[in-house]
């Protein structure tokens, strides 16, 4: 998720109750978001959800949109609203689906070739998409910035991270609540 569209989103759900004032950073426009939790990014699925006319997936009692707090929501799986990958999904994707060639990073056996991590990015975040994609199109799935998945665990490792971290086959890591630089999402939606 970049720079941009996190703030766009961001400025339509503090108008509309989300408590996501002075919430996340970017180094430009093109960027990936950071200093972000998983607590605010499904806060942020669901306003962006609500901005597109979709029903957002992560709720509080009754069925209420979850908007504020630091509290686990339930999940409605038949929303069609944006939302976080499970790893599957994430792997699945990173693998490049149907099309794989079973490379060992998303779209290269050659991780410089797909991916800004420890040895090339000069520890900093990059614009998205200035590597080559993978067999689907999707850049930046190995390296850049993690990647949260939607049981609060995250993928792909990132700029600071060693080529180990950054392959597909890589385990997941726990997260560890706070806010911090070098990891992110991308979005996930129902049919």
């Amino acid at each position: 998720m970049t720079w941009a569209e996190w703030q766009a989103v961001r400025t339509y759900a503090i108008a509309n109750g989300y408590d996501l004032t002075g919430v996340g950073t970017g180094l430009g426009a093109s960027f990936p978001v950071e200093n972000v939790n998983w607590y605010d990014i499904v806060k942020w699925c669901n306003a962006k959800s609500q901005m597109d006319g979709k029903t957002p997936v992560y709720t509080v009692s009754n069925g209420v949109a979850y908007k504020s707090g630091v509290l686990q929501p339930a999940v409605s799986t038949s929303a069609n609203g944006y939302r976080l990958p499970t790893e599957a999904e994430w792997e699945w994707a990173a693998r490049g689906g149907t099309k794989s060639l079973g490379y060992t990073y998303s779209g290269s056996n050659t991780l410089n070739l797909v991916g800004w991590y420890a040895y090339n990015s000069k520890n900093s975040a990059k614009a998205v998409g200035t590597k080559a994609a993978n067999e689907l199109g999707l850049y930046d799935m190995s390296g850049n910035v993690w990647e949260f998945c939607s049981n609060t665990t995250y993928r792909g490792g990132s700029y600071f991270s060693g080529e180990i971290l950054c392959t597909i086959s890589s385990g997941s890591l726990p997260y560890n609540w706070p806010r911090q630089s070098g990891i992110a999402f991308r979005l996930a939606c129902n049919p």
